[in-house]
């Protein structure tokens, strides 16, 4: 599979999905549905990083999903989301996935960096205090 999710520490802080070669919306939606069960299994919030340095997909069929990828719905434990290595492209449909799920009634909020080591930075600036 092309998207990869586990725990990126011991305290089941952060899950880490790495997204490797040429991926389909079937692998996203699985790792999707993997990370959901993941955060069911703790009682805190749970922050993401989504490292997509290594990732290729279908800019083609990429506007068409933003719609099926929007949900109004938010995991009682979802913290905050980095995407790791997102090109211009990525954040313009981002943009449309934002203003789908806004008009749902949602902020839904990626943050974006260039690094792992950023997205930790961001995580720890951005997560509300336990």
């Amino acid at each position: 599979m092309a998207v990869r999710v586990y725990w990126e520490d011991d305290r089941k802080a952060i899950i880490h999905a790495d997204v490797t070669g040429r991926w389909t919306w079937d692998d996203l939606d699985a790792g999707l549905q993997e990370t959901l069960g993941m955060m069911d299994t703790v009682n805190h919030k749970v922050h993401f990083i989504i490292d997509i340095r290594d990732s290729h997909f279908n800019t083609g069929s990429a506007l068409s999903h933003v719609g099926d990828a929007a949900t109004p719905d938010t995991h009682r434990n979802e913290g905050v989301k980095v995407v790791v290595g997102a090109n211009r492209l990525v954040k313009m449909l981002y943009g449309a996935y934002r203003k789908v799920t806004q008009a749902m009634g949602k902020d839904q909020v990626f943050h974006f960096a260039d690094s792992i080591e950023d997205a930790r930075a961001i995580i720890e600036r951005n997560a509300e205090p336990v």
